[in-house]
């Protein structure tokens, strides 16, 4: 038989629920999965992989974009900043939107590697690579 377990913080008709609070310094033993408010940073947190990870960042974040130019015949470029995954960044060329670790990797340096060498400029119609950074929501907490 299932027990259930109320939380004394959620009323009904309640406009908000309490989390937990805890301290960057806080030595537990946390799980994927758990969240939690840290009172060292203000911000709420949610543990993943090893690590307390913010919610959302706080605050407004400058998106960076590089514009390359292709030569046909290049598979590898260098960005403006370093980047760890190829998902972290939205890439296009010729305005068509490249699919992460299929059309392109990035190795924790500013280098974005192409599986296939992007088109050059045929005359007609220009073409160009666009990097974004800075559109992942999460990010290690301090």
């Amino acid at each position: 038989m299932a027990r259930l377990l109320k939380n004394p913080e959620i009323a009904q008709g309640a406009l908000g629920v309490r989390l937990p609070i805890g301290t960057s310094t806080l030595s537990d033993a946390p799980s994927t999965g758990l969240i939690r408010f840290n009172s060292d940073n203000s911000r709420i947190e949610f543990y993943y992989n090893n690590g307390w990870n913010q919610v959302a960042k706080i605050g407004s974040v400058s998106l960076v974009v590089d514009d390359l130019t292709p030569d046909g015949i290049a598979q590898t470029f260098l960005m403006s900043q370093a980047e760890s995954e190829a998902k972290s960044i939205a890439v296009f060329i010729g305005g068509v939107y490249q699919q992460a670790n299929t059309s392109y990797t990035v190795t924790g340096t500013t280098t974005i590697t192409f599986t296939s060498a992007p088109p050059a400029n045929n005359g007609m119609m220009p073409n160009k690579i666009t990097v974004i950074h800075n559109i992942n929501s999460t990010n290690v907490a301090a």
